[in-house]
């Protein structure tokens, strides 16, 4: 059994829970879905032009980091309201934005590690997650062109891989959906890149990557954002980057001394 495409929240709770991640279908419409893409491959082409890019896999593979700085129209993406819903079904009602960045896999690269997304957690792990991503798709994804691929199961086992061993736990699937689909998924799941193996195909998507106030943002928004995003923030998202303090975490010289108070 697999995650099925679905708009309904219902059923991509059920999901969530039953294998570990969902696919929303049509969550990006199309005058979105092209402008998001066409921002994005602006941002990868600008990169390497400038000598600013992160690309591997002797030139297959591309990430675009720290998006935020990089486009209004990712902004949105980070504070897209059904995922937010979908975050606080797994991470509880207060969460942060972790990253949000983008994948780009072209031809010619090998698979990502197997990995979950908290895998820097030691085991074992807590029976619920502590980090979540969503993977918006700006292409098809297919199993040819490094369509994500899960360890379908492996949100249960309460551990990551087992690096420097033949895991018996490691045979992948791909996750197949149109462009415009986001899949959402917990920390625990087992997942990788798959292997872009078309002629030209590039293979485009964005991660946005939340997780439970008590653990450390993977992106440094206090130091890499720039002012201005900050200054036009809406105050959701300057919650959601960790501007305010959650219980005794993130003061600022002590306590507030109005409103809310631990």
């Amino acid at each position: 059994m697999a995650a099925v495409l679905t708009a309904d929240l219902k059923k991509a709770t059920a999901d969530l829970d039953e294998h570990g991640y969902c696919l929303i279908e049509g969550a990006l419409p199309p005058d979105t879905l092209d402008a998001v893409r066409t921002r994005l491959a602006e941002q990868a082409a600008t990169e390497i032009a400038d000598g600013t890019d992160y690309v591997y896999e002797d030139g297959a593979n591309q990430r675009v980091w720290t998006l935020l700085n990089k486009g209004g129209v990712f902004e949105e993406l980070a504070q897209e309201r059904l995922i937010l819903k979908l975050m606080g079904h797994m991470l509880g009602p207060d969460f942060l934005l972790s990253n949000i960045d983008a994948n780009i896999a072209g031809p010619g690269g090998t698979p990502m590690f197997l990995h979950a997304d908290q895998s820097f957690v030691p085991n074992p792990w807590p029976p619920y997650p502590l980090v979540a991503n969503a993977m918006w798709m700006l292409d098809d994804f297919t199993a040819d062109n490094g369509a994500t691929r899960i360890v379908p199961g492996s949100h249960r086992l309460g551990r990551g891989p087992d690096y420097g061993t033949d895991d018996p736990v490691s045979e992948t699937v791909p996750v197949c959906a149109p462009a415009g689909t986001v899949m959402v998924f917990e920390g625990r799941l087992w997942h990788q890149t798959g292997a872009n193996v078309t002629a030209s195909e590039r293979r485009h998507g964005i991660l946005a990557y939340y997780c439970r106030p008590f653990m450390r943002q993977q992106e440094n928004f206090f130091v890499s954002l720039r002012p201005e995003v900050l200054e036009r923030a809406t105050p959701f998202l300057r919650h959601l980057l960790g501007w305010e303090h959650y219980f005794s975490l993130g003061m600022i010289d002590g306590m507030p001394r109005e409103g809310f108070r631990y």
